[in-house]
């Protein structure tokens, strides 16, 4: 199977307005900068746009508008479709498929801690009811849940979960998975630290914070790489880096919402 996509995708920030409603004007904005700014893929409603907070009829609507405006850009959608709620994961799952999204991500329960086989049990239910290409998210720092190499390895046989998230920022758990997985699932990096490691380890490319502020420039570290061009792409990667750990002094999204106010 091909996969998703293959570059840079951009985590979309949720843009509010003062009285803490949604800007969808400004979302639109942000939609529109990042399609002009060379991405290859948006994710909408992930962590980074504050899903948690909001209602579920607005996680739908934000997503109906990504799909308007992507129709026909060959920029693909990656819905978010996580919960601790294993029946309201399958409800946005379901949603994301009927609309057309091109793959769904769906995060590791956050509060309940499931264990390993839980999570396997959550996982396989929700890639049933989507029937459409399902990407792992790994982000232990945020859930309190991390997918185990193993975990990885016994949902890579199931036949519509083709990616991983990887944000756990442990490079030998992610080479372990990578080994056990023999292939099965495309890797994609979840921190703009790390992506050039990753990518040496076969990842296919990153699901970004920093291209919500510099898109064409995430997008580089992944092409120089790809074109064979390893020395630039470190190159840009180090350039990047302490803008990069500036966008995590506080809880994400605080600092990137900050800094593209600044903007």
């Amino acid at each position: 199977m091909e996969p998703i996509f293959e570059g840079s995708a951009v985590a979309l920030v949720l843009p509010m307005l003062d009285d803490g409603s949604i800007d969808y004007d400004g979302f639109k904005r942000q939609v529109q900068r990042m399609i002009d700014g060379g991405v290859q893929a948006l994710l909408v409603n992930g962590t980074t746009g504050e899903t948690p907070t909001i209602h579920i009829d607005e996680e739908f609507e934000l997503t109906k508008i990504v799909m308007e405006m992507t129709k026909g850009t060959g920029v693909k959608v990656i819905a978010g479709a996580g919960s601790n709620d294993t029946e309201t994961a399958l409800k946005k799952a379901k949603f994301a498929k009927e609309v057309g999204a091109d793959a769904i991500l769906v995060v590791t329960p956050y509060y309940n801690k499931a264990t390993q086989k839980g999570l396997i049990a959550h996982y396989k239910a929700v890639a049933a009811e989507a029937k459409a290409p399902i990407i792992l998210y790994s982000v232990a720092s945020r859930t309190g849940l991390n997918i185990t190499p193993e975990t990885a390895a016994e949902l890579a046989k199931v036949e519509n979960i083709v990616a991983i998230k990887e944000a756990s920022g442990n490079i030998s758990q992610i080479a372990k998975i990578m080994q056990l997985t023999d292939g099965k699932l495309d890797l994609y990096s979840g921190n703009d630290d790390q992506i050039v490691p990753l990518l040496s380890l076969g990842g296919k490319g990153v699901i970004s914070v920093l291209s919500n502020l510099i898109p064409n420039e995430t997008h580089a570290i992944c092409t120089s790489y790809f074109r064979g061009n390893s020395e630039e792409s470190d190159n840009l990667q180090l350039k990047y880096l302490e803008l990069i750990e500036a966008l995590f002094l506080d809880v994400n999204p605080i600092p990137v919402k900050q800094a593209m106010r600044a903007m």
